[in-house]
């Protein structure tokens, strides 16, 4: 049986309660062996987490992408921690087709 791919989009600052319950839905994925977490998509507040991470992300081993408009916003582009790839809305695009599942978190 195929594992089903799966990518999140968090929407969530790091200081918000769904922070935290993204961060372990992403670990409880990662560590089953149902699913496969290919992506995660930091996107409007979640964008915080590129600069300012409460979690660490890291240690998921998936491909981290924070949208280049939530970064600008916030005026934070020199501090994007290094596992974060700066990605456009293209990146969110390429998840939907490319994954059997997107679940948004935020």
């Amino acid at each position: 049986m195929k594992k089903q791919a799966i990518a999140l989009v968090v929407q969530c600052a790091p200081n918000h309660g769904s922070s935290l319950s993204a961060f372990r839905l992403a670990q409880t994925i990662v560590s089953s062996n149902k699913a496969t977490l290919n992506s995660i998509f930091f996107y409007g507040d979640g964008a915080y987490h590129a600069f300012n991470p409460f979690l660490d992300w890291n240690t998921l081993n998936v491909d981290l992408g924070v949208c280049v408009a939530s970064v600008r916003r916030r005026g934070e582009e020199k501090a994007i921690e290094n596992s974060f790839n700066v990605v456009g809305l293209g990146y969110l695009a390429k998840l939907y087709q490319q994954n059997d599942k997107v679940v948004v978190l935020g």
